[in-house]
């Protein structure tokens, strides 16, 4: 399959390299939208139906996986910077940032799931809890119980764009805090709101088998009794955008591992409820303006002194073995920028390290 792969892929890039000749130009110039360029599908259908047959194929065998999150337009695209389509095709999940999408970009999301890339979209628990703040400022008579019924009316509301926007499943992104020296009232309102979205979390997705579900956090600031939920995530992604080293990377996966152990604590039989198969470890990609170079960079260097960028670094570490847990993927965040970098320099480098043979 790699062989097939490889070569259709080839054959299609020498057609992308003729068709550019006359149209590289066209996304600059309003009025040459309007001419009908024949596509790869229209050029060789065969040799298109059979490079998506392999492809398909190559995502459903077991590979690592590759989540990206896309600065979507609120409206239509306007360049081809902001297509989906001309993301990677190897690229397993695109999450967007702009959950409410256009008709338009409705229609890529259809045309870049016969290629095997399925759209989720985030629902950040921290911009809930943020929102409620502003609302007890303004109206200072809330109780704990509106905010309960606040946050489970606008999680609900996240959790409907689901289906209204047909997209392929739900990150739910938790940050948390430290439970450590939490009074008992203060520990009481953070178990009760965690509980409470992840709850509404947890029965959507009862009826949503069929859709992705990804846990986005902190394992080790969960309450204890709410890391059974851990096993129905798909993947396990853990927030390690500002880690500096790879050893960095392997610390939060040992920390997620360590806070299953310490909340069944002595209890005889107990099983660990970290599920230690599924690991997605998260990157920021360099900015363009960081002449620093803080974002997307890692602490250590190279020979000549240079820092390493972060995505490549990760890939590196994700084809590492490690003995008591699954380096499964990557998620490189706000990809969009790469296009302007050898179109998604960054992304196809680190799916080329992960998955060599395919």
């Amino acid at each position: 399959m790699k062989n097939n792969l490889k070569y259709r892929l080839s054959a299609l890039l020498f057609l992308a390299s003729a068709l550019t000749i006359t149209s590289c130009s066209d996304w600059t110039d309003v009025e040459s939208l309007q001419l009908n360029t024949p596509t790869f599908e229209e050029q060789n259908p065969q040799l298109y139906a059979d490079y998506l047959k392999d492809l398909n194929r190559y995502k459903s065998e077991e590979h690592k996986v590759t989540f990206v999150s896309f600065e979507n337009p609120k409206g239509s695209p306007g360049k081809q910077a902001e297509r989906l389509t001309v993301v990677p095709d190897s690229v397993d999940f695109i999450c967007l940032n702009n959950p409410e999408v256009s008709p338009e970009v409705q229609a890529e999301m259809v045309k870049i799931r016969e290629k095997g890339t399925r759209t989720v979209y985030s629902i950040d628990y921290s911009s809930i809890e943020n929102a409620w703040k502003e609302k007890v400022k303004a109206e200072p008579e809330l109780t704990e119980e509106d905010a309960l019924q606040y946050i489970g009316e606008r999680t609900n509301e996240m959790l409907a764009l689901c289906d209204k926007y047909n997209f392929d499943g739900v990150i739910a992104d938790y940050t948390g805090r430290s439970l450590v020296s939490l009074p008992e009232e203060a520990l009481k309102e953070y178990n009760d709101r965690q509980q409470k979205f992840f709850g509404e979390v947890m029965n959507w997705q009862g009826n949503h088998d069929d859709k992705t579900l990804v846990f986005y956090g902190n394992v080790q600031y969960l309450v204890p009794e709410n890391m059974d939920m851990l096993s129905k995530f798909d993947y396990i992604m853990l927030k390690t955008a500002s880690s500096t080293n790879a050893d960095d990377l392997a610390l939060k996966a040992y920390l997620a591992i360590q806070a299953g152990i310490d909340a069944v604590g002595g209890t005889e039989g107990g099983v660990n409820p970290v599920p230690v198969d599924r690991f997605i470890v998260c990157v920021e990609l360099p900015q363009a303006d960081d002449k620093d170079k803080v974002k997307g960079y890692w602490s250590t260097v190279d020979e000549k002194g240079n820092k390493l960028v972060a995505a490549p670094g990760a890939a590196r570490w994700m084809v590492e073995a490690s003995p008591n847990y699954t380096r499964k993927g990557i998620f490189i965040m706000n990809v969009h920028n790469d296009y302007y970098n050898n179109t998604y320099g960054y992304v196809r480098e680190v799916i080329r390290i992960m998955n060599p043979n395919k």
